[in-house]
């Protein structure tokens, strides 16, 4: 063997070691048959063979071999915005800033972006063919004037007209014919209101600043801070759809998802055609349903997007397709249809190989998911009773207000249940927190998603405080990969859970979510009783609910333990009893006996979201998970409660356009209680003969004038009073228990906030 050819076998065995290493190709795969191919290859011809493939032909020999080998098993579908090539396989890369936004201006281009963003501007521009276009698209096309132009040529016209000048030859194209021909924007009547976020890049930068002075944001800035700013006041809670126009859009959208979603266990994508909808569904085999949902956050990078997989069946059962959708969490993205299939084996292997391509799992080992940097994360849903969760929805979405349906439940009590047990509220709520309602429906939240979220907030919990800002951010994005957020186009570095009150504002999201899982399977299982869906609601709640008369004594009781103890500090509001229920939830005496005869057992307050009460009243006031972060608690992982209405009050996270609140007045066994100056997490490890945790405030009810009740309970509703003897680092007094068994419901007050201008 001469020495050339010893050097190309030791260079080939060196390449393979390396590839395998880097995981390019396995032992005895068609990877290797193409890494064998390309190693007898010379350089130059490998970078031919990579100009002819679309790939970079910049770097090393083996650089180019792993890329061709990478190339022969990558997806073909290529688009915008989602797989970019990396900057440094362009001829630009090793170009300063200010040399690219120097030779941008030159060829008439944007100077206006990152380095990225300007590579990619001028990496498109050195090809400025024509691009050929097939069946309608063609056609589309070819009817427009602007057809004969090049992309550069396209991508100039845009940016001198204050349009977006990013995306394929056919969106320009659209876009600028479009804007020859702009259809008005302001709307008559509220509909002006609100503009659906997919139409703004369209507009010009006049129509943009028509929409905001109409919604009353700034309309100062340029574009892109114009879109931002919209895009954001669309997500935000201030945003209502008045007008019985837009309520009947938004009621058409939800019917046609509710129809989608009855044909099988998934919701068919709410972007598919009307026309595929009609005749495909979700593919299912036994307990396998063909559908994933991918989501990928990376707070440094800015990235928040999603990735949708659908297999679909055609209705008789002789056709497939894969579905697949993507873009920034928030906008309707791209799509692409793969298919018609006939053979099922083609769309399955299609499927699988998308969703291996994205996350670098195997489908078939889903449940053992691993997460790799860069790749996406699959979100696991609960398909348990699909059918019914879907029209528990249709149904729920429904009750826009309060007031009660025909039902034989009594009348203030109806008012109540279709207070809390709205799936429409929970969403809003959600929604207004940050929650991606619409990229992972509360209907199918999974218990492993809520754990999940506790686990990434537990590691948030051991980092902060340590000062490493890029690990916050990985934790972050990792939090956000679980638990869809909708940040618009915020940047994501904006959303850091870098702090103790952001870690414990997750945290009651997180609270909040599992709330809800409990309560969508409530609602759910109601469904055998259509006719009477509050009644059925009530029954399974398993607590019986009693309306107080409001001239009764317990009535005058809660009445002057709320208005005493509403605080000086909190007196942006005020609040209005809408009605008080007494409450006796099932097996909860029965478990509370061993306490009744406690020593210091007092009446007090408990209050949570609106979302959490269905949840509450089924399985009772709950600690925290043993996945939970302790630091989220201020005195250990156990159940708040206050003897200051508006303490109690201000978790209620009640708002200007959502003013119902729910609390409990709960009987606590209290015993000898550990009192505590300052926070101490681990505060659930009492001291020997002490039944509970008090921290104390430096304002408390004056103890002069406390009730006590027949059966000893002491209502602490005496006006606040200064305390001198202590120096406490809490405004009000907490008092928190360990054991469930030591709460027992009392009262639920219903109630309404009055926020001050």
């Amino acid at each position: 063997m001469s020495g050339d050819a010893r050097r190309t076998t030791r260079n080939n065995k060196r390449l393979r070691e390396e590839g395998s290493q880097r995981g390019v190709f396995n032992d005895g795969s068609e990877e290797v048959k193409g890494f064998e191919k390309y190693s007898r290859m010379s350089v130059k011809q490998l970078q031919q063979e990579a100009t002819e493939r679309g790939v970079s032909a910049i770097g090393l020999k083996k650089e180019l071999v792993e890329r061709l080998c990478a190339a022969d098993v990558s997806d073909p579908i290529v688009s915008y915005g989602e797989e970019k090539k990396d900057v440094e396989e362009s001829k630009y890369a090793s170009m300063t800033v200010k040399q690219l936004r120097q030779e941008a201006t030159a060829r008439e281009l944007s100077a206006i972006g990152t380095k990225k963003e300007l590579v990619d501007r001028l990496s498109v521009a050195d090809n400025p063919e024509p691009i050929l276009l097939d069946g309608e698209e063609k056609k589309d096309v070819e009817e427009s004037k602007y057809a004969s132009m090049t992309v550069k040529q396209l991508r100039q016209e845009a940016t001198a007209r204050e349009l977006s000048a990013i995306g394929t030859k056919k969106e320009l194209v659209d876009r600028l014919s479009v804007a020859d021909n702009p259809e008005p924007i302001l709307l008559d009547g509220e509909e002006k209101n609100f503009v659906d976020d997919s139409k703004y890049p369209s507009m010009t930068v006049k129509q943009l600043r028509q929409v905001a002075t109409a919604r009353g944001i700034s309309a100062t800035g340029s574009k892109k801070e114009l879109i931002d700013r919209l895009s954001v006041a669309n997500q935000s809670e201030n945003i209502e759809f008045d007008g019985n126009e837009n309520k009947n859009v938004d009621d058409n959208k939800k019917e046609k998802m509710v129809t989608a979603t009855k044909k099988g266990a998934a919701v068919l994508d709410q972007w598919l055609s009307d026309e595929i909808k009609l005749q495909y569904h979700v593919l299912q085999r036994g307990d396998e349903i063909y559908e994933a949902m991918l989501n990928q956050t990376n707070v440094g990078d800015n990235n928040n997007k999603f990735y949708v997989i659908q297999l679909l069946e055609s209705d008789d059962g002789v056709r497939y397709m894969v579905y697949n959708r993507w873009g920034r969490v928030g906008i309707k993205g791209q799509d692409k249809l793969h298919g018609p299939y006939t053979s099922l084996e083609c769309a399955i292997q299609e499927f699988e190989q998308k969703f291996y391509a994205k996350t670098k799992n195997q489908w078939s080992d889903r449940k053992d998911f691993v997460c790799y940097p860069k790749c996406y994360r699959w979100l696991e849903m609960d398909y348990t009773d699909r059918d019914k969760e879907s029209d528990v929805q249709a149904k729920q979405t429904s009750v826009t207000d309060i007031q009660p349906r025909e039902t034989k439940l009594e009348a203030r009590v109806a008012k109540f249940i279709s207070l809390i047990c709205n799936v429409s509220m929970m969403k809003q709520q959600m929604m207004e927190i940050g929650y991606n309602a619409d990229k992972l429906p509360l209907g199918k939240l999974s218990r492993s998603t809520i754990s999940e979220g506790y686990k990434v907030l537990k590691k948030i919990a051991d980092v902060i405080g340590q000062s490493d800002r890029k690990k916050l951010e990985q934790l972050s994005g990792e939090f956000y990969t679980v638990i869809p957020h909708d940040f618009g186009f915020k940047k994501m570095r904006e959303f850091v859970i870098d702090s103790p009150h952001k870690l414990k504002r997750k945290l009651e999201m997180v609270e909040a979510l599992g709330e809800i899982v409990v309560a969508t399977k409530l609602l759910e299982d109601d469904m055998g009783m259509q006719e009477d869906p509050l009644y059925s609601s009530y029954e399974r709640l398993n607590c019986e609910l009693l309306p107080l008369e409001v001239h009764s004594k317990e009535f005058s009781m809660v009445s002057k333990y709320m208005k005493n103890t509403h605080a000086k500090t909190h007196s942006n509001y005020t609040v209005d009893i809408v009605q008080i229920l007494r409450v006796s939830r099932e097996g909860e005496a029965e478990r509370f006996k061993k306490f009744s005869g406690t020593k210091n057992r007092m009446l007090l307050w408990h209050g949570s979201r609106l979302t959490n009460w269905t949840g509450i009243l089924k399985q009772g006031l709950r600690i925290a998970p043993p996945e939970a972060p302790v630091t989220g608690y201020m005195f250990g992982k156990g159940v708040y409660f206050a003897d200051m209405f508006s303490k109690s009050a201000n978790y209620c996270c009640s708002t200007r356009t959502a003013t119902s609140g729910v609390l409990l007045l709960c009987e606590v066994a209290l015993g000898d209680m550990a009192e505590l100056l300052d926070a101490k997490n681990d505060a659930d490890k009492l001291p020997d003969g002490k039944l509970s945790t008090k921290g104390v405030g430096a304002t408390a009810p004056d103890l002069s004038e406390v009730e006590t009740l027949e059966d000893g309970v002491v209502v602490p509703l005496g006006k606040p009073k200064q305390r001198s003897d202590v120096k406490a680092s809490l405004l009000y007094n907490e008092y928190i228990v360990y054991n469930q068994d030591q709460i027992r419901m009392r009262y639920v007050v219903h109630v309404n906030f009055n926020f001050k201008r």
